[in-house]
Formats: structure tokens, sequence, C-alpha cells
């Protein structure tokens, strides 16, 4: 699977977002932090069939190497969420389903970003997990999942995924395998990224709900998620 017939990548349009949201996020941010700086993310959530799976796995797996493939992914993500259907390496492709949520960079993890900045971190954040808790409200507070079902290292899943960066966006893509059991009503309901598979030292850097959760069997589909974090001042 390649890139060399992808031209070159322009920055990936978020459809269905008004601007109205984008500045209810950073008035509140102004009013929390009394920053001018604020990390907004774009959560997604799906399933594939397993028919599909190992081309989704083949292309996250590029995304290791080579940034272009995770812009490309980001695409994918905003067509199939259009209810398109995208060709991979030959094969149209379209997850069983996928939901979309934003949200904002949870307060542990902005305070491991400021103490980066001075010397006092170097955590980095390659994993990422999936929940099927109760979520009413994703609070900035969060430090865990509601209900946490799996984790995975992103950059080491046999299954396909990454973290990495184009400018000042981050793409964090993970891919869950088969085997993850059925959560409650076989729906994920949020996911988040941490620097940890050990809970008891692990910190948060986002967490994501999905009002409109995804389903899930174990051994009769795949499911993943992707977290693109982009730096915004104003």
């Amino acid at each position: 699977m390649y890139l060399n017939s992808m031209q070159s990548l322009e920055p990936v349009q978020l459809y269905g977002v008004t601007k109205q949201q984008i500045q209810e996020i950073y008035d509140s941010a102004l009013r929390e932090y009394k920053t001018r700086i604020f990390y907004l993310d774009a959560s997604y959530m799906y399933t594939f069939h397993l028919d599909d799976f190992e081309y989704v796995r083949k292309f996250n797996i590029l995304g290791r190497y080579d940034i272009r493939a995770n812009i490309e992914w980001h695409r994918c993500l905003e067509r199939w969420y259009q209810d398109q259907t995208v060709t991979i390496g030959g094969k149209s492709l379209k997850p069983i389903k996928i939901s979309r949520s934003l949200d904002r960079v949870v307060n542990q993890g902005m305070e491991m970003i400021a103490g980066c900045l001075v010397g006092e971190e170097s955590a980095i954040f390659n994993f990422r997990a999936i929940g099927d808790g109760a979520v009413t409200e994703v609070s900035l507070a969060d430090t865990d999942l509601y209900n946490l079902v799996d984790i995975i290292d992103v950059n080491e899943a046999p299954e396909g995924g990454s973290l990495s960066r184009d400018g000042t966006t981050i793409y964090s893509v993970g891919n869950h395998a088969k085997s993850v059991p059925t959560p409650v009503d076989e729906e994920f309901t949020e996911c988040g990224m941490f620097d940890s598979d050990i809970e008891s030292v692990r910190n948060m850097l986002d967490h994501s709900e999905f009002p409109d959760p995804i389903p899930h069997v174990q051994n009769a589909d795949a499911p993943g998620s992707t977290t693109i974090i982009y730096m915004c001042s104003g």
C-alpha cells in the first residue's frame, strides 16, 4: 500500500462544524484559563467489518512512517462521517458506523504540556483507550474514562495506529483487536489518550464522549478511534 500517487494534501475540512461552536469552546477556554491558547480536538470512533479491516490495518501502520497517511486517514474519516464510501488500497470501504465528537484537552494533559515547555515533563501520549461508561458530560477535570474496556499503545499495536504531528496538529490513531470484549449494551461511548497503560501512574491528555455510541460485538467486528488535536490561538 503506497502513497506515491497522492496529490499534495491540503488541510482537512471538518464538515458540519459551525463558527459558533468553535467560538463557544474558545470563550469557555478564556473564562477558565485566561489564555489565548487552547487545544481543540475532533475525535472519531468507528467499527469495521472484518473483511475490510486488513486494508484499514495496513493503511494505519503506514501512518507510523508517513504523516501523509494520517492526514489522508483524517480525510477518510470526514468523508465516512458524511456517509460517503472511500477507496483504500483498491478496495471500497465504509465503516459499520462512525461517530464524531468535539472536545478539549483535559486539565491534566494541559498541565503536562506546560511542564514540557519548562523542562519538567517528557511524556508521550501514545496510548489510546476505549470505554463504555455512562458518560453524561466530559469534564476538564477528568483523569480517566468512566469505564475503560481496552487500552493500546498506538505505535506498537499489531492492528495498526500511530502518534504523529503535522505542524501544530496532532494525530492519534488506534485500532483495537476484534477480540476486545463486547461492551455494555454492545456499544462504546468514550475514548481517551494516555501516557501509560498502567492505571496507577497514567495521565490523561484527552477524553471524548460520543452521544451517538458505536456498536461492537467480540470477534464479529473491529473497533477503533482517532483523535485530532488542534493548537488554537486568538
